[in-house]
């Protein structure tokens, strides 16, 4: 460090004399000490007073880094010499006369000091000071190391496409060079929350052995201007000196949404820089370097970042359906000590509508009530004097004084290895019964975000309703349970239902057993919960459903109450709408993808219901649901009694058929149950007989009013059986 002038060494005078005194050594304590004394110093600008006392600084703690150097200059200075002279005798030490900057620019590297030199030897030979600290390198980027595909089950044709386009082009790039063939750029894997995205993408890394940067938006995101687009800069570039490597960006949404939306210049910035450095990764295809990234919302990222030559392949990863689900649990247990009672094939059954965070998450909570009936069956055991009896039980007291009792016999017995393990826990083991446990307490993830789950409703809860259900049969549950049949008659895409008839007569309860039958996904979506008062909302809560849909296939989606949705399009109705009917039909009408995506509607009012809406490739099969007849009522009764405490069941479902319940829907037929239990209850027994329900049917009547309208309806709407 070299002192610039006569300011630097008054200063520098100054400020060894207030060190001498006890000042710190930092500016700004320099700088009020000289501020307070009677020195012209005082009177100069405090930034260039600041700037001086930092060169003092540097110049103080070079010469006390170098020990050898500062001994050698005392050893040539006189004892008399003042601190002025001293500092004169310094500053000339660091002038280089122009005869030795020429020889110093022949000399490769720092010169020994010589008996004259002083400290200017602590230069390099461009003048540049000798560097005291070399600093550390980077370590490189390394594959993780603490997942494997083997980890994740039931994504077989993901792994397919990603050892084609992921594999293939870094592990061998010198092939498509051969071929003059582009070795893709990007891939975007997008899906719910929770089903395995970031898992797959450092598995994939991990068994390739290749390195693995991530790039995370709080990391990114910086308030200095232009630090962001440096952090993106500098990852690429590190990716490029260590190719062939994976670049991973999570939750590519936060730190590239769309730029005509977003409100910060900021993130528009972000979402240039990572064009611009994506556009450049194909100048050396001889190290390839490949960018995954993984977001909830695929519509949320920029337009500019989804075209060919970036990120030019979509992977939608979908909520599992019950085989996949049975393959995760296998996969995330296969290290995981199991009893021989545990069903894969039930836990899949009853796990409808998770994702692999959930089954992980229902492992981990299984494992868990584990240990604590176990800690709860050690805490049990007590500890004799004669540790004869050991699994005796201790009747602690109550209050805190139990507490620590308990607290306390758990630690000593812990404290002894040498006592048997409490009986039923020899074998470290989950058990079915954990599982079972703890799973009424998990809700899937799917359902909290919106997405759909598979209803519990079957055929035997519904009755009668026969022709309807054979015609959801074909329309429904046979195209999803068995496609390859439907595509080799040429019948590939599918169909809509429109169920529609009096209130009550089990039109939502159809749509649920469907779904249920068919073990596809199921959205109920109540007619006006989409509508939104805000100019744009309602259209894209539609695409919201249909986007939902497509990451839950095969699904079901189940509009009630279509006629509020998607009323006939005239001059009594709003803009907002025909809008509305506009986007839905736009949905329905296959110029997005549907594959997989079955619609049925419930309506009481078809008849006001948009035209367009009925016509075939939309809702092209109406349904009448009519009320049931005597037979039916029997049946329905006794679909609704068959788990409920009865005397005579078959007799209560005869009681359906008389003309005590003549015009009941099978609302109708739910509420005399429910009334004839409470008659039961008011006679004090806990089982229901025919005298319930006798009394009961005096109190509840049929609430379908006239029926010749939808007599009338059904000879212009109604399919023919």
């Amino acid at each position: 460090m070299r002192l610039q002038g006569a300011l630097d060494t008054e200063i520098h005078i100054a400020a060894e004399k207030f060190l001498a005194s006890g000042v710190p050594a930092n500016v700004d304590s320099l700088y009020l000490a000289i501020q307070k004394s009677n020195s012209s110093l005082k009177r100069k600008p405090k930034k260039v007073i600041q700037a001086s006392l930092e060169r003092v600084l540097d110049f103080l703690n070079a010469g006390n880094s170098d020990h050898d150097s500062d001994a050698e200059i005392e050893k040539q200075l006189p004892k008399h010499d003042s601190t002025a002279d001293l500092m004169n005798r310094s500053l000339r030490a660091n002038l280089v006369p122009p005869s030795s900057k020429s020889s110093e620019r022949n000399s490769p590297a720092p010169q020994s000091p010589g008996p004259e030199d002083g400290p200017k030897k602590r230069r390099m030979a461009n003048g540049e000071p000798v560097s005291k600290r070399q600093k550390a390198e980077k370590a490189p980027p390394t594959p993780p190391s603490d997942v494997s595909l083997r980890d994740i089950g039931g994504i077989d044709g993901i792994i397919d496409q990603l050892s084609e386009l992921l594999v293939c082009p870094l592990m061998r790039p010198d092939k498509y060079e051969s071929l003059q063939v582009k070795i893709p750029k990007g891939i975007l894997l997008h899906g719910p929350p929770g089903c395995g995205k970031t898992m797959i993408s450092r598995a994939c890394a991990a068994s390739m052995g290749l390195p693995f940067i991530e790039i995370l938006g709080p990391s990114i995101v910086s308030g200095m201007s232009g630090e962001s687009e440096k952090g993106v800069r500098e990852r690429f570039e590190e990716a490029k000196k260590n190719a062939p490597c994976v670049i991973f960006i999570d939750e590519i949404d936060a730190i590239a949404p769309k730029r005509e939306t977003s409100q910060s210049q900021m993130e528009k910035r972000i979402v240039t820089q990572l064009l611009v450095s994506m556009d450049e990764l194909d100048r050396d295809s001889s190290k390839p370097v490949i960018v995954m990234a993984t977001t909830n919302r695929p519509d949320s990222i920029d337009p500019a970042l989804r075209r060919g030559g970036r990120f030019d392949t979509e992977i939608n990863i979908p909520v599992p359906n019950e085989k996949t689900r049975q393959h995760i649990l296998r996969a995330q247990t296969r290290k995981t000590p199991l009893a021989a009672d545990v069903d894969f094939a039930r836990l899949a059954k009853m796990t409808a509508g998770f994702v692999g965070s959930d089954l992980h998450d229902l492992v981990s909570k299984a494992g868990s009530w584990q240990l604590r009936r176990y800690f709860k069956a050690i805490q049990a055991q007590s500890l004799s004097n004669d540790d004869e009896s050991n699994t005796m039980d201790i009747d602690l007291p109550s209050g805190d004084s139990g507490a620590s009792l308990r607290f306390d016999n758990l630690v000593a017995r812990l404290k002894r290895t040498d006592i048997p393990e409490p009986s039923g826990f020899e074998n470290d083991q989950i058990a079915m019964e954990a599982f079972l446990a703890v799973l009424p307490d998990i809700t899937p993830s799917s359902k909290r975000e919106g997405f759909a789950t598979i209803p519990d409703v079957s055929w035997e809860d519904i009755g009668a309703l026969k022709s309807v259900r054979e015609e959801l049969q074909m329309a429904i549950v046979e195209p999803i349970q068995h496609p390859e049949l439907y595509a080799a008659v040429g019948i590939n895409a599918p169909t809509g239902v429109l169920l529609w008839g009096p209130p009550g007569c089990g039109k939502t309860l159809l749509a649920k057993a469907v779904a249920a039958e068919s073990k596809a996904n199921f959205i109920s979506i109540k007619g006006p919960e989409l509508l939104n008062k805000f100019v744009g909302e309602s259209e894209a809560a539609v695409r919201r459903v249909f986007t939902r849909a497509r990451s839950s296939v095969p699904c079901v989606i189940f509009f009630d109450e279509l006629d509020a949705l998607v009323p006939r399009r005239d001059d009594s109705v709003s803009e907002s709408s025909a809008r509305v009917v506009n986007t839905l039909l736009t949905e329905l009408d296959g110029l997005s993808e549907r594959q997989g995506i079955f619609v049925i509607g419930a309506t009481n009012r078809p008849d006001i219901i948009d035209e367009a809406m009925m016509r075939p490739g939309r809702l092209e099969t109406p349904l009448f649901v009519d009320l049931p007849g005597p037979s039916e009522r029997v049946e329905i009764l006794r679909a609704l009694m068959r788990s409920k405490p009865v005397e005579n069941l078959a007799q209560l479902a005869e009681f359906a058929g008389t003309e005590a319940c003549n015009g009941f829907s099978g609302a109708d037929l739910g509420a005399l149950a429910r009334k004839a239990g409470h008659c039961a209850l008011r006679r004090k027994v806990t089982k229901l007989e025919l005298q319930d329900f006798k009394l009961a049917s005096e109190s509840i009547k049929g609430s379908v009013g006239n029926m010749q309208k939808y007599y009338r309806l059904k000879e212009k709407f109604a399919q023919k059986f």
